[in-house]
């Protein structure tokens, strides 16, 4: 008699966990996918952030061969190369997926006549993140120059 009570009452409630599940699901899919874009978004930022440091870097000792506030062609390529593909004389994949060299801006400041200040900035970047799309214009770098000024 016992069995037959829990076969019974078990027949009742196996369509209870399918119903559980569909709504556990509608409330915890959009808080997973949120946090996963959240971090995507944030992981590419990051990786923005560090690219962008070491092209300044890259631009603050590199000899500078412009006389005036406008970087020659190979300058502003090669600080570019080493923003995109960590590498100044370039290569095939972007250190973040979907940079080009067109979204990097190489700024040059200058003090007394010489160059000051090399900034690196991404502009009009669009990352690609999980469920939506973002086009950012950040981050940006600065470096007081140390390199060779020999125009």
């Amino acid at each position: 008699m016992i069995r037959a009570v829990t076969r019974e009452r078990r027949k009742r409630q196996s369509g209870n966990s399918l119903i559980e599940f569909a709504i556990a699901f509608g409330f915890l899919f959009p808080v997973l996918a949120g946090t996963f874009q959240f971090g995507y978004a944030f992981f590419l930022y990051n990786e923005l952030q560090n690219a962008v440091r070491a092209g300044a870097r890259y631009a603050s000792m590199k000899t500078y061969d412009s006389a005036t506030a406008t970087p020659s062609s190979a300058f502003t390529a090669s600080v570019r190369n080493a923003v995109v593909y960590g590498n100044p004389a370039g290569g095939d994949v972007p250190v973040v997926p979907s940079l080009t060299a067109e979204n990097v801006a190489v700024t040059v400041s200058w003090t007394n006549g010489v160059p000051g200040v090399m900034t690196v900035s991404i502009q009009n970047y669009t990352m690609n993140a999980f469920l939506k799309t973002f086009t950012i214009s950040r981050p940006s770098a600065s470096f007081n120059y140390v390199g060779v000024y020999a125009p």
